[in-house]
């Protein structure tokens, strides 16, 4: 399918007219940064891409028939989306923001111009480094994006602008995008406004707690403890706190992760808002949970996408663990629930690492408090499915999902280090062996990959 096009001459000049009037009615997020006029009738296309590093230039020399094949479909939907985990500052951090976490990945607005020309549309800034320099990177990282005519996806200057939704296309044909994090910090998380008070810059989280249950005598021991770790006389028979975290006494020991029903019924309701203008709604999720060395996402991930699509959704879109996760087909609606990496360059001595969640750490622990989420991961750089990816292409008419096709990436895992990271179409023997992963991710979920000429097609049932 022709990729989006651009209003031109008179069109344009009206265009701009009207939008500088339109403007001071309307929140940034309801104005397209790159003014993209979709398809006005027939098939419409969305390309997802993974999470995405571009620390430097892509050289002349990487961009071979390989990469050139991968950006064309990337190029070739109406629309395209990535998760942008690195913060752009023009003239590096300064201040608060130098002292942040200063091991973060930066880049500037060379690199929004090089995701602009790789064919994207929407970034997601929802996840555990939009913040990596503080509040105020974050703010000037949309700005450098939106001047790079690229549309920020789940941030904001408060609570209310990262929770909304962002539309693309001119005239009466959109496609909204909500993009939320489960993976995110505390101080990450933006905050509301309050009356003449301002809320806190962040972005739009998905947050959650652990419940913990234990059997009889792991319950008779951390009862019996609990007073010298924290303080106090010895905690009830059926129930206490330790460290900020709930333990009950059961048949068996679980931890299970509970989202706040407040974000997630604020979320829905965003959907439920997009969907009454666009004619399509993604919401791109980023979640590590339960950690890296997971092929699967964490349950109530499946209930957020399920209920999404309830909502109105038709394209759940994960992304976080840097590995690809399987796909499920419901009720019509696609959720893929990792496409892992797209494009990922590191600078030389950096570790991506840099914090829990990219550590790889074990969520449940962390959630509970008691480990530090100290427990080390088996995942990680090292390993060549953290150099393997996926674009997904979803194409739908009358807002109906008619077809969804898979295209893997590969980032070059048994390549020098000065190309890593580049994504290109995988060798024939290689694009099978990660759709023919894929394909046994998505078995749970009873979802069938056909693969063919290096593509996977998901049947829609």
């Amino acid at each position: 399918m022709t990729k989006k096009t651009v209003w031109a001459g008179g069109a344009l000049l009206l265009g701009i007219a009207v939008a500088a009037v339109v403007a001071t009615r309307q929140s940034p997020t309801e104005t397209p940064a790159g003014a993209i006029a979709l398809p006005p009738t027939g098939p419409l296309t969305i390309a997802a891409g993974g999470d995405t590093v571009i620390s430097r230039p892509i050289a002349r020399s990487d961009k071979d028939e390989a990469f050139e094949a991968m950006i064309g479909i990337v190029r070739g939907a109406a629309v395209a989306i990535t998760n942008l985990e690195m913060t752009l500052l023009e003239n590096g951090p300064s201040g608060d923001a130098a002292r942040a976490r200063p091991q973060g990945a930066i880049g500037s607005s060379a690199e929004a111009a090089g995701l602009r020309s790789l064919g994207f549309d929407v970034v997601g800034q929802a996840n555990n480094h939009a913040t990596d320099y503080g509040p105020e990177g974050m703010i000037e990282t949309r700005a450098i994006l939106v001047d790079s005519g690229l549309l920020p996806a789940g941030s904001g200057r408060d609570l209310a602008e990262a929770r909304a939704p962002v539309f693309v296309g001119i005239g009466a044909r959109k496609v909204a995008v909500v993009a939320v994090a489960i993976s995110s910090s505390p101080e990450s998380v933006a905050t509301p406004a309050r009356g003449v008070i301002n809320g806190r810059p962040g972005i739009n989280p998905l947050r959650y707690a652990a419940d913990v249950t234990v059997d009889g005598p792991t319950y008779e021991t951390l009862r019996r403890s609990a007073p010298a770790w924290q303080g106090g006389h010895e905690p009830a028979a059926d129930q206490f706190t330790l460290l900020g975290t709930t333990i009950k006494k059961g048949e068996r020991t679980s931890v299970n992760l509970v989202p706040d029903p407040g974000d997630v019924d604020a979320i829905l309701a965003q959907v439920r808002l997009a969907r009454q203008t666009a004619e399509v709604v993604v919401l791109s999720v980023h979640s590590h949970e339960p950690g890296n060395d997971s092929d699967r996402p964490a349950e109530f991930f499946s209930a957020l996408a399920r209920q999404a699509i309830d909502a109105g959704a038709a394209l759940i879109v994960g992304h976080g663990p840097h590995r690809l996760r399987g796909v499920e087909i419901y009720k019509g609606g696609a959720i893929l629930y990792s496409v892992g990496n797209f494009l990922y360059q590191l600078k030389e001595g950096q570790s991506p690492a840099t914090d829990q969640f990219d550590a790889g750490v074990d969520m449940y622990s962390l959630a509970t408090g008691i480990s530090g989420g100290r427990t080390a991961s088996r995942f990680g750089v090292a390993n060549e499915e953290w150099w393997e990816g996926a674009v997904a292409v979803a194409t739908f008419e009358s807002g109906a999902l008619r077809s969804l096709q898979v295209h893997p990436v590969d980032l070059g895992w048994d390549g020098p280090a000065d190309r890593r990271g580049v994504p290109r179409k995988p060798a024939a023997t290689q694009a099978v062996k990660i759709l023919e992963r894929l394909a046994g991710l998505s078995q749970p979920y009873n979802t069938t990959v056909r693969i063919g000429n290096g593509v996977g097609t998901v049947v829609i049932k």
